[in-house]
């Protein structure tokens, strides 16, 4: 007897698991989160961009405010690792989780190169696992929400730093994200190699879920496609943001951004 179709108004993906326990990527809940994810990055850029119509020090007390917030947050997520500690996944290696602290190095300093690297690493690495995310549980479990929130706290701070502080990547920038990437890479390979660990995918190890890197091959191979990967990824972001700007002040003639830099350096203009 073949069975009666659903009388249920929402779409069968929704109802086809439980949120509470499980996530699967490219369904209805994935989209809701993300969605949310941008949502929060997008306040925040709203309540920056009200702060520094205000005045500088508003929008200051407000940065600091979310670096504090990062900083906190991270404090505890690392203490629960080191308590629930696996050698595979708990030393901070990943580039994700050494970038919440570049970011909140970034928002308490501007210094160029914390902004360098966020963005690059932030918003041009970090940002995939939004649309490809490798988190398997669901917003029942403490990892669920750890996971979100590494990840808006580092595109969030590079996108923040372009829509609310102008920070637009010069040729020098592009060239101290893509050498200390390398010096990163290096690094946690030989780590990887040393304690038979995946850090980042940059290792023989294994590690919990799945990423796009996976169709880069086996390690050692995938790492140099990695690494080639992350390069043409960091050309393009810088390109797209040289081709905008000549597109907004050259064609358009309109003037450049607000740039605020760091409060040491009051000279620190766009044009340097």
């Amino acid at each position: 007897m073949p069975t009666p179709p659903s009388l249920s108004p929402l779409p069968e993906i929704v109802q086809s698991y439980d949120w509470a326990n499980e996530f699967r990527a490219f369904t209805s809940f994935h989209w809701l989160v993300t969605g949310t994810c941008f949502a929060m990055m997008i306040a925040c850029c709203v309540i920056g961009k009200r702060s520094l119509a205000k005045s500088e020090d508003h929008e200051y007390r407000f940065r600091k405010l979310i670096a504090w917030s990062i900083l906190i947050t991270q404090g505890f997520i690392f203490m629960r690792r080191m308590v629930y500690f696996d050698l595979h996944d708990s030393l901070p290696l990943h580039l994700c989780r050494l970038g919440v602290f570049i970011a909140a190095w970034h928002l308490f300093t501007l210094d160029r190169r914390a902004r360098a690297l966020t963005l690059f690493w932030g918003l041009g690495l970090s940002s995939q696992i939004f649309f490809t995310p490798y988190i398997k549980v669901g917003y029942g479990h403490l990892s669920f929400w750890i996971y979100w929130l590494n990840h808006i706290q580092i595109v969030g701070v590079a996108i923040y730093d372009i829509v609310v502080l102008g920070y637009r990547p010069k040729w020098r920038d592009l060239r101290f994200a893509t050498i200390a990437g390398v010096i990163y890479a290096l690094v946690t390979i030989g780590i990887n190699v040393l304690l038979g660990t995946n850090y980042s995918y940059l290792g023989a190890g294994q590690h919990d879920g799945a990423s796009i890197v996976d169709k880069l091959g086996p390690f050692p191979q995938r790492t140099i496609w990695m690494m080639v990967g992350a390069a043409f990824i960091f050309v393009v972001i810088y390109s797209i943001s040289r081709v905008a700007m000549y597109v907004s002040t050259g064609v358009l003639k309109k003037p450049p951004p607000r740039f605020v830099g760091p409060r040491q350096r009051p000279d620190a203009t766009l044009c340097q």
